[in-house]
């Protein structure tokens, strides 16, 4: 018995411990992100795997992480964040309708819902105001792409009806919501879109080399960003690592949606509580068959434990298989 004892004793205390290494996690991190790419047969994308801000690991397929790319609704995060700065600098709040922001508009493109114009910019971005068009289907009309063209685009929203009551119907993720931010922030700032976001938000995470799209850029404030996966990651860990609420001292409360299934919507991102904090991640894909086709995805994860990435990929980022597995493994290889 003391032998069996003395054993016991020895297998206890001569156990190795496994030390918490984040950079093997983030290898193995990229390790699945390239079957991945491998199993769907994407040729070209890059990956950065971040701990406690620090890159652990990168992957490169045919592009570098800092080589920018197109993110698509990714783009809805800059936009969140920019118009929250547009926002503070007129001291005005969430609560502000677009009555008061967009006058002018409203009264050159009469809406068909007497309702719209008391859409508040809390409403638009977590997505709750009422508004279900899919108009960016009939952007095909325009002759290029190459071009903003949002009052065109909001001339078109204001043709529907909305859902319900603004702020009273459920979440309805819709692109148009993200479009009107953008004129909102036109009419607060006074600068054109682009400009404004990338000095008040971009410049101070330290992003130097993004811009709209060349081509997309009639997808602007809802989509159209180009960015690398390295500079995306800086923008959100500047604005949106640890607790929930955009970098900012003092600042105002950013408003969410309940989504269900434990999960809220706001700025941009979709988010989870966990603990005293927030996992945040959003996907962004585009796809378009017409005069050009075009197909582009990323996405971004940003975790209570510490871990961030960042990735963006060439491929048909509407294969529910490929969308649903880069969300479960990203997650899973950096929860061991």
């Amino acid at each position: 018995m003391r032998c069996l004892l003395s054993l016991l004793l020895l297998l206890v205390f001569t156990t190795p411990t496994f030390a918490f290494d984040p950079a093997s996690i983030g290898q193995n991190t990229v390790k699945e992100w390239r079957a991945w790419m491998k199993r769907h047969g994407i040729k070209e994308g890059s990956l950065v795997v971040a701990y406690e801000g620090q890159i652990v690991a990168k992957g490169e397929v045919n592009h570098t992480i800092a080589e920018p790319a197109k993110v698509a609704s990714l783009s809805k995060a800059i936009t969140a964040v920019c118009a929250l700065k547009a926002l503070e600098a007129r001291e005005m709040r969430f609560s502000a309708p677009l009555s008061e922001i967009l006058p002018d508009l409203l009264a050159k493109y009469p809406p068909k819902d007497k309702r719209f114009p008391d859409i508040t910019v809390a409403h638009l971005i977590n997505q709750t105001s009422g508004i279900t068009t899919r108009y960016h289907r009939n952007i095909e009309v325009l002759r290029t792409f190459q071009k903003e063209n949002k009052p065109w685009q909001f001339s078109k929203i204001v043709k529907e009806g909305l859902d319900g009551k603004p702020g009273s119907t459920p979440y309805h993720y819709s692109n148009a919501n993200f479009l009107t931010l953008g004129l909102v922030i036109e009419s607060l700032s006074g600068e054109d879109y682009e400009t404004y976001c990338t000095r008040e938000v971009l410049d101070p995470a330290g992003v130097k080399n993004a811009r709209l799209d060349d081509y997309w850029t009639v997808m602007s404030s809802w989509g159209g960003w180009e960015i690398s996966s390295e500079d995306y990651l800086k923008f959100a860990q500047f604005w949106f690592q640890g607790e929930f609420s955009p970098n900012r001292p003092g600042g105002l409360f950013v408003p969410t949606s309940n989504i269900g299934r434990g999960r809220e919507y706001g700025a941009g991102m979709f988010l989870r509580r966990d603990g005293d904090g927030y996992n945040a991640w959003h996907n962004g894909s585009w796809r378009w068959r017409g005069r050009i086709n075009d197909r582009f995805g990323a996405y971004v994860g940003l975790w209570s434990n510490g871990f961030s990435v960042s990735t963006n990929y060439a491929h048909d980022a509407y294969d529910g298989a490929a969308r649903k597995e880069i969300d479960n493994f990203l997650w899973t290889t950096t929860h061991p």
